[in-house]
């Protein structure tokens, strides 16, 4: 029998599917974090933060954050409203985080408005910096929002993959293999003062940028060096 892919039972199945399989391969990775020693105590402390990363590295870095570090704040992460979105956010609760839906076309201002609320009440954020569309490796404003009102370091991540594959998606999404080396790399944090507006959000914009591509690049070439 052929199973379609819109069809409601198996879109109903398919998140606890994912999640299944996403846990049982992932724990068989070797992971490692490779942070500055002067950024542990911001980072590892407990203080809640906001960490982006672009979309083709989404799936480890939040995995990996919040299933070895269990001392750090809940995390809460936005998705995008599409029928996509929606299937990963049904994995991501699965996998222990909170879900807020929204994006620049649609909802993107109250979902916001949502992940602020969650910051107040000692939730860590996670957001994607070049959106659910791109383009890719672009960084888009919606992490800069929540850092000026929340007044909250963003926290550059980036994941290395001995083994990967790539997919010819619109971001070239990365999906690590089992059992391959992996290693989470965390940049310097990127703050975002109240009057950063325009030009000068502008600038932190690309500032974001720059680093999160920094990570990427060296994400790349780590275990090739």
């Amino acid at each position: 029998m052929k199973i379609r892919l819109d069809n409601p039972l198996w879109r109903h199945r398919a998140p606890a599917l994912a999640k299944t399989l996403a846990q049982a391969y992932l724990r068989t990775c070797t992971p490692d974090l490779r942070i500055n020693p002067d950024l542990k105590d911001l980072v590892l402390s407990g203080q809640p933060v906001i960490y982006t990363v672009w979309h083709c590295q989404l799936l480890f870095p939040l995995y990996y954050m919040r299933r070895y570090y269990p001392q750090l704040p809940p995390l809460v992460v936005m998705a995008s409203p599409s029928r996509d979105g929606e299937f990963i956010g049904e994995v991501a609760r699965g996998l222990g985080f909170t879900v807020c839906f929204g994006s620049r076309r649609k909802g993107g201002v109250k979902a916001l408005q949502q992940l602020a609320d969650y910051f107040r009440r000692g939730y860590s954020c996670g957001l994607i910096a070049d959106g659910s569309r791109g383009p890719v490796r672009v960084a888009q404003k919606g992490p800069l929002y929540l850092a000026r009102e929340s007044r909250a370091p963003l926290v550059p991540l980036a994941v290395a993959s001995r083994r990967k594959i790539t997919f010819q998606t619109w971001d070239r999404f990365e999906l690590p293999l089992p059992f391959s080396r992996m290693a989470v790399l965390v940049g310097d944090p990127l703050y975002v003062r109240p009057g950063d507006r325009g030009q000068l959000l502008e600038d932190r914009r690309q500032e974001l940028e720059e680093r999160l591509n920094l990570l990427f690049d060296q994400s790349q070439q780590y275990f090739s060096r």
